[in-house]
């Protein structure tokens, strides 16, 4: 007679239908792409909106968001492996895969921009030229590949003791994880012909909209992933994210006030750029509606996270978590590198639309990484599925649903957060609070005589 019980059936089965018509979606919309990018194989940079004065377009602009999202990862690092927040530690594993995902499709987005794709072994490591260290592009090539492989390590032996070399591989993702953007800022704030880039305060502006964007993403996907498997996550998940959001944003919108002050206050001409994107409407400046519009989300954003809300405050989260998102995509992405680029440092004025072959080129790298990050998520609810009581196919913490580390690195989140006696799924739940020892005998003896 077989003992054997049946294998535990994942949250995911009930959905396959719905999945497979899902990919089904986004193998068409990258064949769609593809075929776009085939002709640009043939024709070169010729059939984009790229030119000598505009040598950046759509695709660096989505490099320049997605490098961000992927350092994003490291604000769930760090509340586990700095700050002992043990009841994030479910986290770290579907924040290594964001942050693989963002990093390939960042690559991805570096390469359909060569116009000679075979070309880009000049960039590898060990392998071309990188003019390694005076280059900035081969610093931003360096931290990228080597955040890459890091990750992809920890994702590989997932799992398996590893001792005191996982918690000095999360210090050294940290490092990565800010060092990714600080590069990527300094490949613009480092062209002093570009005054809207020449600002000192560009890095710090990437690595806080990173996390406002990162933690907005990462709400909205967790809360995707509870849905396919309730208790994936704990509410303080969601609450610590929500508080890492709201700060983010109001560090950003602080650090974009100091500059428009030292741009705009002054007549010098280094704030020219700065008063054309943002007050050149009535120049007919195109991008001038479009930064407006970014910061109307980003302020929205900001409102909807910080104002007191109602106990049951999802719809409101969610929508601050898309406007973030959009807001950030404008301002960091095309609000940045066009504006940054024209007029050119000779005055000319030189007009950027993407083209549709751009806009399909693009949509197909984001159906490829939006199919790999459903494919690692899906992965990961199915694993933890298999997870029966306190025996788990698989050791880490961080991968068992709820799981938490030992007691002795257990830390709750600060006293600062309101919300803690709510019901709500984004709340922090309330720990019960230990009762008093009993009284000795011969104490209540002695109170008694």
């Amino acid at each position: 007679m077989n003992d054997r019980s049946p294998p535990p059936s994942t949250p995911v089965q009930g959905r396959r239908r719905q999945l497979g018509l899902w990919f089904l979606l986004l193998v068409l919309v990258i064949a769609w792409g593809m075929e776009g990018y085939r002709q640009q194989l043939i024709h070169g940079l010729a059939v984009t909106a790229l030119s000598d004065q505009v040598p950046w377009g759509l695709y660096i602009a989505n490099f320049l968001f997605l490098v961000g999202i992927a350092a994003s990862a490291i604000i769930l690092v760090a509340g586990v492996r700095l700050f002992h927040h043990s009841d994030l530690s479910p986290t770290l594993l579907p924040a290594k895969a964001l942050a693989i995902t963002a990093v390939s499709m960042s690559l991805m987005f570096v390469l359909v921009d060569l116009g000679h794709p075979e070309r880009i072994w000049h960039a590898l490591p060990l392998l071309g030229t990188l003019n390694f260290p005076t280059s900035i592009l081969a610093w931003d090539i360096v931290v990228l590949t080597a955040y890459l492989l890091l990750n992809l390590g920890q994702l590989v032996l997932q799992g398996k003791k590893t001792g005191t070399l996982s918690d000095h591989g999360a210090v050294i993702a940290m490092l990565l994880g800010l060092s990714i953007h600080t590069v990527t800022a300094f490949m613009l704030a480092g062209n002093p012909s570009r005054p809207l880039w020449y600002s000192p305060l560009l890095a710090p502006r990437f690595i806080v909209s990173a996390f406002a964007a990162g933690s907005a993403l990462m709400i909205l996907l967790f809360r995707l992933m509870n849905r396919a498997a309730p208790g994936t996550f704990p509410a303080s998940v969601f609450h610590y994210l929500s508080r890492v959001l709201a700060i983010s944003l109001l560090i950003h919108l602080f650090l974009l006030g100091s500059e428009w002050f030292t741009h705009l206050y002054s007549t010098a001409h280094h704030g020219d750029a700065t008063r054309r994107l943002f007050l050149g409407l009535n120049e007919g400046n195109p991008w001038t509606l479009w930064m407006l519009a970014s910061l109307s989300s980003i302020v929205t954003a900001t409102a909807l996270t910080v104002l007191p809300r109602r106990p049951d405050h999802s719809g409101s989260l969610v929508a601050a978590c898309g406007l973030t998102l959009a807001g950030v995509w404008m301002e960091k992405g095309l609000g940045l590198v066009i504006p940054g680029l024209v007029p050119t440092p000779l005055g000319e004025q030189v007009s950027y639309v993407p083209t549709l072959v751009e806009i399909r080129i693009t949509l197909a790298v984001w159906a490829f990484g939006v199919m790999m990050l459903t494919g690692l998520m899906l992965w990961i609810i199915r694993s933890r599925a298999r997870c029966t009581g306190s025996t788990c196919v698989n050791a880490d913490p961080g991968f068992v649903s709820g799981g938490v580390a030992s007691e002795s690195t257990t830390r709750s989140l600060p006293e600062w957060f309101p919300d803690r006696n709510t019901g709500d799924a984004n709340s922090m739940p309330v720990a019960p609070s230990p009762s008093p020892p009993p009284i000795a005998k011969d104490r209540q003896n002695d109170a008694v005589r």
